[in-house]
């Protein structure tokens, strides 16, 4: 009798698990069109305005990412993305990325953005063309440019 009534059972759950599953609906894509922008263009849009220490133009803006061309001269601020994180790479010029520590005398600009104040305790690196930075959300960081340079970066932020 139990080995009947454990053939059963094996019987009875066998269509189950010989199913498969149903495939993950497809993510919402996109609908961006091919863009092409001639390096004038990009140029043009990062160029530092007379008095200005920051140029930036978000390129592509979507709910949990967007991408964006900045330029920095001196005398930035620090900030800190609470829900971002920022992916880096380094286009022309010179400069540094202060990141790390501390961030005192802040203020919440909203959703968690941080801007002003100072850094403690944070450490800085050198930055060139071709380099690639990767700040987590919530870390404290200042982009700057060495004197008498400016700084290009691409980024790529995704919310979290």
């Amino acid at each position: 009798m139990l080995v009947g009534s454990v053939a059963v059972v094996m019987l009875a759950a066998l269509p189950a698990s010989s199913q498969t599953a149903a495939p993950p609906a497809p993510h919402s894509t996109p609908t961006d069109p091919f863009v092409y922008q001639p390096a004038a263009e990009v140029e043009a849009m990062t160029k530092l305005a007379d008095g200005k220490t920051t140029a930036s133009k978000i390129v592509v803006d979507h709910e949990y990412y967007f991408i964006e061309y900045v330029t920095r001269g001196i005398n930035t601020q620090p900030e800190a993305h609470g829900h971002w994180y920022d992916y880096v790479h380094v286009l022309s010029g010179e400069g540094t990325v202060t990141y790390g520590g501390t961030q005192d005398g802040g203020r919440d600009t909203g959703n968690l953005e941080i801007r002003g104040g100072t850094l403690a305790g944070a450490k800085t690196q050198l930055l060139h063309p071709g380099d690639r930075v990767v700040l987590p959300p919530g870390m404290p960081h200042l982009f700057t440019a060495t004197p008498g340079h400016t700084l290009t970066y691409l980024i790529f932020k995704q919310k979290v």
